[in-house]
């Protein structure tokens, strides 16, 4: 687009001089025939050229000026930035830019009015129009709404798949899918945007041409079955849970998938299974997550509705002994050190509870319990399945290395009071 308006231009300056020079012929013919007359005659023609040249010369360089305005109004460039950078760019680029910025963070006057005259520039009468609306009531001109606006951040606090950083214009998506209908990455990006858009239908549709190109990804399954919930009012069975069951499969810890299989087993009443999902949930993620709260009500809820008693803190605990198999016991000197570790059964994650001794005689108490947790947020008393293992490291370390001699109980539930009796008898290969 830039370089036509280029083009059309520097064709206005040629006819300038064409048109001069036809005027200018039978000035030509007189001039000859007075003395003097071809120097006033070449001047006439300096003088045309310089205007036609001129003319192709102010326009290049004001489409250039308005460039690096939009350019550093884009990128929010310090004084003294260099703007070189800009011929590298088209126009159409700097305008994006500026509207990715004005999207996330609202702008200034100025930088609304120097995005209207870029559209006036590039002939987009109705969107520089929006843009002088937004200036005078900056409530009603949301980007969201212009035809080439819309930019929207991506990758929501509880997604884990990679994302672009912006979402780009719907109008440049649907254009880059018609001419490659098998660029499943556009189709996910369109997918995106219009989800945000809350554009249901639009989002299903996008995202099923990505199921078609194998292109979906553990996300894009979660956002998927979010989508056909939506417009299943609100029913997570059937597809929808078909599309969570392929994001679990890809992901097993991915936190929305996680979070829709839980909310779907409460809908179905399964409330035992509901537990088990919100625990999983619970155990990915962080400990200063803001989700904690509700995901610990819908615990509680789920406990009650299942029958079960709430669990309190302190009221599970695992104890024994461990001792050493005959045939190793000659391997393992009297210093060494012996971890014996509570972990989820069905959960990845860090240890639930950590004891960290000697061997110094066999066999060794132990005892695990809350107080022992490594993370707050990730205790003995919040899962029902766990399993216990005792490892002696060579080096001393918490991470497992060959030639480590351990061994791992079955799977068990961390009742008040449970006993066992672990034998090391196993070595890392």
């Amino acid at each position: 687009m830039g370089g036509l308006i280029t083009f059309l231009w520097f064709a206005a300056g040629v006819l300038v001089g064409v048109a001069a020079s036809i005027v200018a012929i039978p000035v030509w013919r007189g001039a000859l025939a007075r003395r003097g007359g071809r120097y006033v005659l070449v001047g006439i023609f300096v003088a045309t050229f310089a205007g036609a040249a001129a003319i192709i010369y102010f326009a290049i360089a004001s489409r250039q000026s308005l460039a690096t305005q939009v350019h550093e109004a884009a990128m929010e460039a310090p004084a003294g930035t260099s703007s070189a950078g800009v011929a590298a760019r088209s126009m159409e680029t700097e305008v994006a830019s500026l509207e990715a910025r004005l999207a996330r963070g609202g702008g200034t006057p100025a930088d609304w009015n120097l995005l209207a005259r870029a559209y006036d520039f590039l002939g987009r009468a109705e969107d520089a129009g929006r843009a002088r609306a937004h200036i005078a009531s900056p409530g009603g001109g949301d980007l969201g709404q212009m035809s080439v606006g819309a930019m929207f951040a991506a990758a929501g606090a509880t997604e884990t798949a990679a994302r672009p950083a912006v979402v780009a214009p719907s109008a440049e998506l649907e254009q880059r899918v018609r001419q490659d209908p098998k660029d499943a990455r556009s189709w996910l990006a369109l997918a995106d945007l219009r989800r945000e858009q809350r554009d249901n239908p639009g989002a299903r549709d996008a995202l099923a041409k990505v199921v078609a190109l194998n292109g979906m990804t553990a996300q894009s399954w979660a956002d998927y079955a979010d989508v056909l919930a939506s417009l299943a009012g609100g029913s997570l069975a059937g597809a929808a849970g078909s599309a969570i069951d392929s994001a679990l499969a890809m992901d097993p810890g991915n936190s929305k998938a996680l979070w829709l299989k839980a909310s779907q087993a409460h809908e179905q009443r399964h409330f035992a299974d509901a537990l088990t999902w919100w625990r999983k949930l619970r155990a990915a993620l962080p400990a200063d997550s803001p989700d904690l709260r509700i995901i610990d009500g819908n615990i509680a809820e789920d406990t009650s509705l299942a029958g079960l008693a709430p669990a309190t803190a302190g009221a599970a605990d695992v104890s024994g002994t461990v001792s050493i198999d005959a045939r190793l016991a000659a391997r393992v000197e009297r210093d060494a050190t012996l971890f014996i570790y509570a972990k989820a059964a069905d959960s990845p994650g860090p240890p639930l509870a950590v004891m960290r001794t000697t061997a110094a005689t066999w066999p060794v108490s132990f005892r695990l319990d809350d107080s022992m947790a490594m993370m707050p947020s990730r205790r003995l008393s919040q899962f029902d399945k766990v399993v216990v293992e005792a490892r002696i490291s060579r080096g001393g370390q918490a991470t497992p290395g060959t030639g480590d001699l351990y061994v791992i109980s079955p799977v068990l539930h961390p009742g008040a009071g449970k006993k066992l009796t672990l034998v090391i008898n196993r070595e890392i290969g």
